[in-house]
């Protein structure tokens, strides 16, 4: 069965921000002994090292290991780990999607039975051959948007954040981050701004509130450059449905309505999906004089 591989350029880009702002380095390995975690969520120290491990879907892919750490307070501590996790576990994410993808065709082709067949193999490829840059990730990354919004709309949320995360990585956005872990620190369209070429993640749409809409539709109303965040929202409604939310301002719905997707709708191979999502979102290139 074929690997798919993790885009790099995020993992560097991680290293260069650790090193800048802590003074510290990263690295990256398979998490071997799950008997080491203290819980789902904690990251824990070993030694004077620190350990986040980066879980998906419910299967550990990996652990990030930051080497001496010891004398990082709490507060950087926490600063550190959810650095660590916004940057890779949206990458490692959609490589488990990919991977499951790729296997469960190989599956079907070979008339296996599921009830006997393990998606991913005792001995899973290492983080370093996942980490090799990926030829045409690296010719689609940092395509232009038509928006700095898009809205998806699909019955799957899994599939929806499937999605997303495909437009995250065609448009070469260093950071995944769900709104709602961030929405505390966001006070105006400048704060939102200020996050860079970022991709904010708003799932369910519908459940904004007034205050949170207005933050929103203020970011909306004004031009942005490529290097601000892109903010994708998703529903599970359908476009009648959701025009149906009289919480949801009206033209908050007018600008959901304008840059939808129907998920549904999207082909099921990746390459497929990708060529929709460039010709529904991306700008044409220029052409060489």
């Amino acid at each position: 069965m074929q690997n798919s591989t993790l885009d790099s350029s995020f993992v560097n880009r991680l290293k260069q921000i650790l090193a800048s702002r802590y003074g510290k380095g990263l690295q990256i390995r398979q998490l071997m002994d799950l008997s080491e975690l203290q819980s789902d969520e904690d990251a824990f120290t070993r030694g004077r090292d620190l350990h986040v491990p980066i879980k998906v879907n419910g299967s550990y892919l990996g652990t990030a290991v930051v080497p001496s750490a010891d004398d990082l307070n709490q507060e950087k501590r926490q600063g550190v780990t959810q650095l660590i996790r916004m940057v890779l576990e949206p990458a490692m994410y959609k490589w488990y999607l990919d991977q499951r993808e790729s296997n469960l065709m190989e599956i079907s082709k070979a008339n296996l039975n599921l009830e006997n067949v393990h998606l991913f193999a005792e001995e899973m490829p290492s983080i370093d051959e996942l980490l090799k840059e990926d030829n045409d990730t690296a010719q689609s990354r940092g395509l232009d948007l038509i928006s700095h919004l898009i809205h998806l709309e699909g019955r799957s949320e899994t599939t929806n954040k499937k999605v997303a995360l495909q437009l995250h990585e065609m448009t070469g956005r260093w950071a995944f981050v769900p709104f709602n872990d961030i929405k505390g620190q966001l006070h105006s369209s400048f704060d939102i701004c200020k996050l860079g070429a970022m991709t904010i993640f708003i799932e369910n749409v519908e459940s904004l509130n007034a205050a949170e809409q207005e933050l929103l539709m203020d970011y909306l109303s004004e031009d942005h450059l490529s290097d601000e965040p892109l903010v994708i929202t998703s529903t599970n409604l359908k476009a009648d449905e959701l025009q149906q939310v009289e919480a949801l301002g009206a033209n908050l719905r007018d600008e959901l309505s304008v840059n939808c997707f129907e998920v549904d709708r999207a082909p099921l191979s990746t390459q497929g999906l990708k060529e929709v999502l460039e010709l529904f979102f991306m700008k044409d290139a220029p052409e060489n004089a």
